[in-house]
């Protein structure tokens, strides 16, 4: 009986299977008539559709990091304005008026972009304390400044060329050759905590230190004067788009570059859909709709894939016979989302579907340095989080974070910060949290404050919204990576 059992068992898996493989829209194009040998127009007409929606789709997904920088780039000159001396800060912390992905409420933010090909190699001044970032426009770090970068926290020069550059390059600079005439320049500056919670005035004044002037400006007064305005509760929309506009950023984005600074394959599959240096970008009304549904699909593709875990290797936080449900956004990857001997498509796709910005720092395996960042888009029966319902995320004590930790609630859909009516979806460590006796924490999420649980603890959910959890480790110790300190998964209170 038991061996039947097995059987009907495996047979089931293998027509499960089966099942999963079989599509009509797939045996349609598999049967399409070719009398002859010879496609019929409308077999032709079908498959080609078919084709060029393909293509970009995958052109979506490969071109991700730059048109998610772009519009971030967009977003912000048209609310504060372009210059290599304009540095938006986040003064009172980013908050959810910022539509940008996976905003961090719990440090002070500042975003500048840089234009290579129009000032020529710029100069950047970085003041101590930073953890910072400089990296081209597909969002491949050219270095980490500040605590991860050669200047190690107390500040340098850092010079950055044009990838098209000959000139010659004077010694005394942390020096960096970008592969993009754009680059984007990326501070973060910690909060101190202060008797009512985080204070931002230290890193603000830290921040707004900074200065950038184009190396062949001799003298200060011929630099712009720097501008550090406040980007605080402005609504701006710094997300990338979801229809063919998405395409039409980006060809205008290969037109500026340098041909070198994309790899073969991805230009010849932008080539495909009509993208190519040079060249105008004209898709007549069939083809744009064509690309109006592919930009509705593949960022829909990126999050299926997120929410695969199964499909990426690694993705577990807490696999084997632990078995929590918190995945790693970097599974397997280094900074430039690199596995070994490939280039991995899968992880980079749903980092930038949710997230920016990507530097060695930020993915260091190193106890006390970087940060780790958990995240979950499950309680602990696998269940999606949804914001109708009411949980508990128990943190035990002693936090493995040696900077301070964070938690923060996301939309799944594209990272945005969750717009609930509190200042930030966020709760940090310099925040006067309520602990348990045992120095352990109780989180809660949930549409309104639960009963006995500490409005400190709480952050409030929106009905009708899922949400994703995020835990935020700066400065990751020893018991994070040995797994002597485990978080445990969010519980669903019923």
């Amino acid at each position: 009986m038991r061996k039947i059992l097995m059987v009907s068992a495996a047979i089931g898996v293998l027509l499960a299977g089966q099942a999963r493989a079989q599509n009509p829209r797939w045996d349609e194009l598999a049967n399409s008539p070719f009398p002859n040998g010879f496609p019929t127009e409308q077999s032709r007409t079908r498959l080609m559709d078919e084709y060029y929606f393909q293509r970009a789709v995958q052109v979506y997904l490969g071109a991700l990091p730059a048109v998610n920088m772009l519009a971030i780039r967009d977003g912000s000159e048209a609310k504060w304005g372009a210059g290599y001396n304009i540095l938006p800060v986040w003064k009172k912390r980013m908050d959810a008026n910022a539509i940008i992905p996976t905003p961090n409420a719990d440090v002070i933010y500042a975003q500048s972009y840089l234009d290579l090909k129009k000032d020529g190699p710029l100069v950047v001044v970085a003041p101590p304390g930073l953890i910072g970032m400089l990296t081209d426009f597909w969002q491949r770090a050219l270095t980490d400044v500040g605590v991860g970068g050669p200047d190690k926290g107390q500040g340098g020069l850092y010079l950055v060329l044009p990838p098209d550059y000959d000139g010659p390059v004077p010694g005394g600079y942390n020096t960096f050759r970008s592969p993009t005439y754009n680059v984007f320049l990326f501070w973060r500056a910690t909060l101190t905590k202060g008797p009512n919670g985080p204070e931002s005035d230290k890193a603000v004044a830290t921040i707004e230190k900074t200065l950038v002037y184009p190396l062949r400006a001799g003298i200060p007064s011929e630099w712009k004067k720097m501008q550090f305005p406040d980007a605080s509760g402005v609504q701006v929309n710094m997300m990338y788009p979801r229809d063919a506009s998405f395409y039409e950023k980006l060809a205008r984005f290969i037109d500026y570059e340098p041909v070198g600074s994309v790899d073969p394959y991805l230009r010849g599959m932008m080539a495909s859909i009509g993208i190519v240096k040079g060249q105008a970008f004209k898709p007549d009304a069939h083809m744009k709709a064509i690309l109006d549904k592919a930009a509705q699909v593949a960022p829909k593709m990126a999050e299926a894939l997120n929410l695969s875990t199964d499909a990426i290797p690694g993705r577990r936080y807490y696999g084997g016979e632990i078995k929590r449900r918190w995945i790693n956004a970097y599974s397997g990857v280094d900074d430039k989302f690199f596995s070994n001997s490939y280039l991995n498509l899968d992880v980079q796709s749903t980092f930038f579907l949710m997230a920016y910005s990507s530097a060695p720092y930020m993915n260091v395996n190193m106890p006390g340095l970087g940060a780790r960042y958990p995240s979950t888009f499950w309680d602990a029966d696998g269940n999606y989080l949804i914001g109708d319902h009411t949980y508990r995320l128990h943190l035990p004590a002693n936090v493995p974070a040696g900077l301070f930790w964070s938690v923060t609630l996301y939309s799944p859909v594209d990272g945005t910060m969750l717009k609930n009516g509190q200042p930030f979806p966020s709760i940090n460590s310099m925040s006067n949290i309520a602990q348990n006796a045992d120095g352990s924490y109780d989180l809660y999420f949930a549409p309104k404050l639960p009963a006995g649980a500490t409005e400190s603890n709480w952050i409030r959910t929106v009905p009708g919204q899922g949400f994703a959890a995020s835990l935020r480790l700066y400065g990751a110790t020893q018991p994070f990576y040995d797994l002597t300190w485990l978080p445990d998964d969010v519980a669903r209170i019923k």
